[in-house]
């Protein structure tokens, strides 16, 4: 082994430790803590091999190796007096630059000439040795601990200083020995802790290869996935036959970090409560208890239940009966719930929508139900989406939407089917609240997306009029959300609604008093940001982004199709050169004052002014119909036709001629020729590879 590799054989690990850290923020902290000791370490100029993170409720933990002895060396310029105050006439050494030699420690013939942006300066180079590897590691440490953010934190202790729950300690072990570190009122150890209830409360460990082991045999997997395998497992062994579990993403994930060492039980209900809604007893369970639904091959949900509990096992059932009688009593709540809704129709429950305030300056919730029916018969006059739009926030004072706000719109809808109304209006009201991510999907039919189109831009322009708008720290409305949820229903809906006609119909909802007078332009450009979020997503590239979004944006489809089909279409060569003359004419264009009319053919008197004009006047008809009909690409490529004869007249007619009348006119022709592109994008903002 050379005697660089055997520099490169430092481990080190490191554990904070620390009061139950809520399962949801056990990730993004551990991602900042690992990432922040990275960024450190390239800060630092230390390389490492790898870097392996760990973590459960009570700890955040990396291992990283392949680490350096200590920094590399680093050279440091030293300037000193410049070149005229260092040497006299006769070029000898003035005291000016001996001083310096003598303070710098080096002799006056060893100084260098330095050439500077200020001109040439005397000075030295010093090398800088590293500093030893320990010594950075004390150095980043409290850095990294400090830079960690949280949703919420806590004080506990005299110190300033807060985090999300108490420190109670750090395991810090650099090749096996101690690393010594204090942060917070702790010192650093080689001990960690064990399960809560199952495992040692202090654990030595003497070699960070043992580390894992040590951990599991007292009961806990630092290994996040480990412990994902290890449920995965169990769900598949315990789940009976014939089942499968709802799939559920975000209860895995919390589940995983709900837990030190999961362990999965199936256990069951009375087949009684199958005559509830599955979306509420999926909701039950989830919601308060963490349980896993299990539905069968039809996706029809079963008296079943898997939970996780953070234990060895239940030999006894005792574990599985305890919760088998605390879901019997959630569910006897859910069927009371569910039994007296029913009791009052919806139209019923309208007037208790005065009662219930949406935000204090934007009104009741009664308020926003009226703007959602106007804004919704600017739309369409179906009656359908009316009375949709009339029932869709009463569920918001039901029993159960109270108990489980989660289910509000999805209630409503389950209620109005009980009511009896049709498909298309409860369908509508169940959806509206869709999509609530990018991930979640659109509303499936026309009314529901016509109403939740209505219902986010409601709040978005609303919220704006009053001059609340997302922060970088805080979106109190869920203001982006909702304008992505909006965006992604035009786009899966293929609807073309143009934006600024959106926002001027639900802008007219709202009270003057309330209104600020550049409202829609700052909504505008609000949703603009997410439409260029949204597409960036899709794989849509920056440049091409750019071009579509400079011109108007009729709908957000239609600027999808544009994009999509520009993005196909710019590595074709006569695309990219005619691209590039484009680019020569918007800058000709911008600098001139063009009186604009029709281009005078008797104007024309050079064969390449005639022949482009001809060329322009032979696609311009068939570009039109393209345009029309959405074929953006086949649009794309007759205007890319253009290209031969755009260089020709380029290189042989001089647009800027000093006759007036021929240079109006060749600007006019220039001008009509550009706006075939601005009906598509502003080609100049694509980017050129060469």
């Amino acid at each position: 082994m050379s005697k660089s590799e055997k520099k490169k054989k430092n481990k080190f690990l490191f554990e904070l430790g620390l009061e139950e850290i809520p399962a949801d923020m056990i990730s993004p902290a551990l991602g900042q803590m690992c990432q922040g000791f990275e960024k450190r370490l390239e800060e630092a100029c230390i390389d490492y091999g790898s870097l392996r993170p760990f973590a459960s409720p009570r700890r955040l933990a990396f291992l990283v190796e392949g680490l350096p002895d200590h920094q590399p060396e680093r050279e440091e310029v030293v300037l000193g007096p410049s070149q005229s105050v260092a040497y006299d006439a006769q070029k000898k050494p003035t005291r000016a630059v001996e001083g310096f030699a003598r303070k710098g420690g080096v002799a006056v013939a060893d100084l260098e000439l330095m050439e500077t942006p200020k001109g040439n300066y005397v000075g030295y180079r010093k090398i800088i040795p590293g500093k030893s590897l320990s010594e950075v590691l004390q150095e980043v440490l409290p850095q990294v601990l400090t830079s960690i953010s949280w949703p919420k934190n806590m004080y506990w202790r005299e110190s300033r200083f807060r985090f999300i729950r108490p420190l109670r300690w750090y395991l810090a072990l650099l090749n096996d020995e101690v690393l010594p570190f204090e942060f917070e009122g702790l010192k650093s150890g080689n001990t960690t802790r064990g399960h809560r209830f199952l495992g040692a409360p202090d654990i030595q460990v003497l070699q960070v290869d043992d580390y894992l082991d040590q951990l599991r045999q007292n009961y806990v997997l630092a290994d996040i996935e480990e412990r994902r395998a290890k449920i995965a497992a169990e769900i598949e062994e315990v789940t009976p036959k014939g089942l499968h579990i709802s799939s559920d993403p975000h209860l895995l994930e919390t589940v995983v970090h709900l837990n030190e060492y999961p362990t999965v039980i199936c256990g069951s209900f009375s087949e009684e409560f199958l005559k509830l809604p599955q979306e509420v007893l999926t909701t039950v369970m989830r919601h308060h208890q963490k349980y896993f639904s299990l539905v069968n091959e039809e996706e029809e949900i079963q008296s079943y239940f898997l939970t996780v509990i953070n234990t060895r096992g239940d030999p006894e059932g005792k574990i599985q009966k305890g919760h088998e009688k605390v879901l019997r009593a959630r569910l006897e709540d859910s069927a009371f719930f569910w039994k007296a809704d029913r009791k009052r129709r919806l139209e019923e429950r309208v007037q208790d929508l005065d009662l219930i305030l949406f935000q204090e300056k934007l009104g009741t919730y009664r308020a926003k139900t009226e703007r959602l029916r106007t804004f919704c018969s600017g739309l369409s006059e179906d009656p359908h989406l009316d009375t949709a739009a009339l029932l869709c926030k009463t569920d918001l004072g039901s029993d159960m939407v109270r108990e489980f706000a989660g289910l509000q719109g999805v209630m409503g809808g389950l209620y109005a089917r009980e009511d009896g109304y049709p498909e298309e209006v409860w369908k509508a009201i169940y959806e509206h609240y869709q999509p609530v991510s990018l991930e979640d999907a659109s509303p499936s039919t026309p009314l529901g997306a016509l109403l939740s189109i209505a219902d986010k831009l409601d709040t978005v322009v609303g919220c704006f009029a009053i001059d609340i708008v997302p922060t970088g720290s805080s979106d109190p409305f869920a203001l982006r959300r909702q304008a992505q949820g909006l965006v992604k229903v035009l786009l899966d809906h293929q609807l073309d609604y143009s934006l600024s006609h959106l926002v001027e119909l639900a802008e007219k909802n709202f009270p003057t008093e309330t209104k600020d007078k550049k409202v829609s332009e700052r909504v505008l450009n609000f949703l603009k940001g997410r439409v260029r979020y949204i597409f960036q997503e899709k794989g849509i590239p920056y440049d091409v982004l750019n071009a579509v979004l400079a011109v108007e944006i009729h709908g957000v489809y239609d600027a999808y199709q544009r994009a999509q089909s520009l993005a196909g279409i710019r590595a074709d060569k006569d695309f990219e050169a005619l691209a590039m003359a484009y680019k020569r004419t918007k800058n000709i264009l911008s600098k001139q004052s063009i009186e604009l009319s029709a281009v005078s053919q008797e104007s024309l008197i050079d064969p390449e002014e005639r022949a482009l004009f001809r060329a322009y006047s032979e696609i311009k008809p068939k570009v039109d119909n393209y345009l029309e009909n959405g074929d953006y690409v086949a649009a794309l490529k007759q205007i890319a036709g253009l290209r031969k004869t755009v260089d020709q007249f380029f290189d042989k007619v001089l647009v800027m001629t000093e006759e007036k009348k021929l240079r109006q006119n060749r600007l006019r022709l220039l001008h009509d020729i550009s706006q075939l592109f601005l009906r598509i994008a502003d080609i100049s903002e694509i980017v050129q590879e060469n």
